[in-house]
C-alpha cells in the first residue's frame, strides 16, 4: 500500500512538473511571437529617432555657420566702418591743410605785390625827383634752400658799399631776390625775400642808409638760365643788387 501511495506521488510530481515545462514553453512562445510582431515598430522608431537627431544636428550646425558668417560679416563692416572714417578725417585733415598752404601762397603774393608796388613808387618818385641810370650790377648767387650770403657775395656787396659809401645823396640801391623752380610758389617767394633781406642786412652792416635800399623777393620769375639743368639751376638762386645813381637833379614844390 505504502508503495502505490509512493508511486502515485512521484506520478503526480512528475505530471505537475510536465506541465510547467509545458506552461513555460508556451508562456515563452508567446512573448516571442508578440516581440516580433512590435519588433518593426521598434525599429521604425529608433530609425525615426535616430533620422530626427541627424536633422537636429545638420539644421544645428547650419544654425552655428550662419551664427558665425553673420558674425565675421559684421566685424568686417565695422572694420571697413572704422577705415573709412579715419580715411575721411585723413582727407578732411589734407583738405584743411591744403586750404592753409593755399591761404598762406596768397599771402606771400599779396606781400610781393605790395613791395613790387612800394619800389615801383620809390622808382617814380626818383624818376620825378631826379634821374638816375644804372652804374653799377651785382649778381650774388646762393647755395640750395640758403639765403646764407657767400664771402664771394660779401665781397661784391663790399665793394657796391665802398663805391656808394661816402655819398650822401643821388644813388639808390635795388635789391631782388630770385629762386630756381625747385618747390612751391609759397616757398619761392620767402626764400628769395630772405636772401633779399640778407643782402639789405649786409649793407646796412656797412653804412649804408636803410632808406636808400629798397628790396623785393620775386621766386621763380625771371631766370636767367634753364631750369632744367643743374648749372642753370644755380645760376638762377640768385639776388640782384642795382645801384642807381643821379645823372641830374631837379627842383620839386
Amino acid at each position: 500500500m505504502v508503495s502505490r501511495n509512493r508511486g502515485f506521488s512521484v506520478l503526480c510530481v512528475a505530471l505537475l512538473a510536465g506541465i510547467f515545462v509545458l506552461s513555460g514553453c508556451a508562456t515563452k512562445k508567446y512573448v516571442r511571437e508578440q516581440v516580433q510582431t512590435v519588433q518593426p515598430a521598434i525599429q521604425e522608431a529608433q530609425n525615426a529617432t535616430k533620422e530626427n537627431a541627424e536633422r537636429i544636428d545638420a539644421v544645428d550646425k547650419r544654425a552655428q555657420q550662419g551664427i558665425s558668417a553673420a558674425q565675421s560679416a559684421a566685424q568686417t563692416a565695422d572694420q571697413k566702418a572704422v577705415q573709412a572714417g579715419q580715411s575721411a578725417q585723413t582727407a578732411q585733415g589734407a583738405a584743411q591743410t591744403a586750404d592753409r598752404k593755399a591761404e598762406t601762397a596768397n599771402e606771400g603774393v599779396q606781400q610781393a605785390n605790395n613791395r613790387i608796388s612800394t619800389l615801383d613808387t620809390k622808382v617814380n618818385s626818383i624818376n620825378f625827383n631826379d634821374n638816375y641810370a644804372q652804374s653799377e650790377m651785382q649778381t650774388l648767387v646762393f647755395a640750395l634752400n640758403s639765403a646764407a650770403l657767400s664771402e664771394q657775395a660779401k665781397s661784391a656787396l663790399d665793394q657796391i658799399a665802398g663805391n656808394v659809401g661816402g655819398q650822401r645823396f643821388g644813388y639808390m640801391i635795388e635789391v631782388q631776390g630770385y629762386t630756381d623752380n625747385t618747390g612751391d610758389e609759397q616757398y619761392n617767394i620767402g626764400l628769395s625775400q630772405r636772401r633779399a633781406e640778407a643782402v639789405e642786412r649786409y649793407l646796412v652792416s656797412k653804412n649804408i642808409p636803410l632808406f636808400r635800399v629798397s628790396i623785393v623777393g620775386l621766386g621763380k620769375d625771371k631766370p636767367v638760365a634753364d631750369n632744367k639743368s643743374r648749372d642753370g639751376r644755380a645760376q638762377n638762386r640768385r639776388v640782384e643788387v642795382r645801384v642807381l645813381k643821379a645823372t641830374s637833379f631837379r627842383q620839386t614844390n
